[in-house]
């Protein structure tokens, strides 16, 4: 008696129970996540791909020097002007083509600002300013007194000034140590030449 009374409410929740199921069903696997559309990128006009050299590029020709670099030697900017007729052949060049016109390992280009260029030329040894420093050292067999250009810490690399007829063992220990070590350093050549005349009187 119960069952006729309340049968069709019974099949009217089990039908919705159904339905319930099959929709959440649908709109799990057919309701995806809703893709964000892409944001544009804004290609500034100054990115070096873009830039072009025309004549009022400002271009910085600099000398660097890869002695003084390697040991951390602070040395003044030696800028100078390229020649009239070479920076108007630059004109309309990109740097890409640039590059390949002042190669990398003899050349670094950088983009100084908005509108210039800085093309630097490495340039093998020392500066002027440090070639003007002197210290002495060993030569390759290490038995006579050598002056090298350059401050101790660059040692054999800033190059040989002077190699001197003073063998090294002839000295008192005292100079002995201080030349091994790099301790005595010149700032003209008439130190240089007091001091190894000091020294002949050793031998």
């Amino acid at each position: 008696m119960n069952w006729h009374r309340f049968k069709y409410l019974y099949f009217a929740l089990f039908f919705l129970f159904i339905f319930s199921g099959l929709l959440s069903f649908y709109l799990m696997t057919n309701n995806k996540p809703q893709e964000k559309p892409p944001i544009p990128t804004i290609q500034e006009p100054n990115e070096p791909e873009n830039f072009i050299i025309n004549e009022n590029t400002e271009i910085i020709l600099q000398e660097r020097f890869e002695v003084c670099e390697k040991y951390g030697l602070k040395c003044q900017d030696y800028n100078s002007n390229i020649a009239e007729q070479v920076r108007n052949d630059l004109n309309g060049l990109s740097l890409a083509e640039l590059e390949r016109l002042y190669p990398e390992g003899t050349w670094q280009i950088e983009k100084h600002s908005e509108n210039s260029i800085l093309l630097i030329k490495r340039v093998a040894g020392l500066c002027p300013e440090h070639k003007k420093i002197y210290h002495l050292g060993l030569n390759a067999t290490g038995d006579y007194v050598t002056v090298y250009y350059g401050p101790s810490v660059v040692k054999e690399e800033g190059g040989i000034f002077k190699i001197s007829e003073i063998q090294v063992k002839d000295l008192p220990e005292k100079y002995q140590d201080k030349i091994k070590n790099g301790q005595i350093e010149f700032y003209n050549e008439e130190e240089i030449i007091a001091t190894l005349d000091s020294f002949s009187e050793y031998l």
